[in-house]
């Protein structure tokens, strides 16, 4: 395929940090100094690359770093989860995660925005389902940019929308429905339970 990822990129950017924070304590001084440059590179890059000053969100690009591949997910807010953004970036990225008619639905920060042409969660696997690994890093997105009062309307608003979440017995499900909340896919999924403790950690 003809694309970059950003939030490849965004992942790549925090990977490097954590490990320049282990060479850091192991005492290789070269290991941290070329990591932390390494990580500066890629921050410049995903600051200028990825972001639509326009539309006010992270795009994945073609490889030639010109030409947007347009379609509001999930992916916009990654730079924000790694701390790779500026901050007038993620306040617009946040402006359109807490738009209601975008990603703030029953179940917010699905994986397509929902006035996207081709949402459609119950046939697309990643056209609109929410993931809660994703809803997790937009939650900590918003957090490390000291959107605390939206983190936490969004927490509630995800644990109270997805179907089965605060009650026993139900099977915690691989992804919802972000309109109406219901389960859907695998049951008994690990990193959806492991991402409900780590929301319910964050509050």
């Amino acid at each position: 395929m003809n694309q970059e990822s950003v939030d490849l990129n965004a992942y790549l950017y925090a990977e490097k940090l954590y490990l320049a924070r282990l060479a850091k304590v192991l005492g290789k001084e070269s290991d941290f100094k070329r990591l932390n440059s390494e990580a500066e590179i890629l921050k410049e890059k995903i600051q200028s690359q990825f972001f639509d000053p326009e539309d006010g969100w992270f795009y994945d690009t073609d490889l030639s770093g010109e030409k947007f591949i347009k379609g509001a997910g999930s992916e916009g807010w990654i730079p924000l989860w790694a701390k790779v953004a500026t901050q007038e970036q993620a306040n617009t990225i946040r402006d359109k995660m807490m738009d209601p008619e975008k990603f703030y639905v029953k179940v917010p920060f699905q994986t397509m925005a929902k006035d996207h042409p081709k949402f459609d969660p119950m046939n697309g696997y990643w056209r609109g389902p929410n993931w809660l690994d994703q809803s997790y890093f937009g939650v900590k997105g918003l957090k490390n940019y000291g959107f605390e009062e939206e983190a936490h309307k969004a927490t509630l608003q995800i644990l109270e929308g997805a179907e089965g979440i605060m009650e026993k017995g139900v099977p915690i499900r691989e992804n919802y429905h972000p309109l109406t909340g219901k389960g859907l896919n695998a049951k008994n999924f690990s990193w959806s339970a492991a991402h409900i403790i780590m929301l319910l950690m964050e509050e």
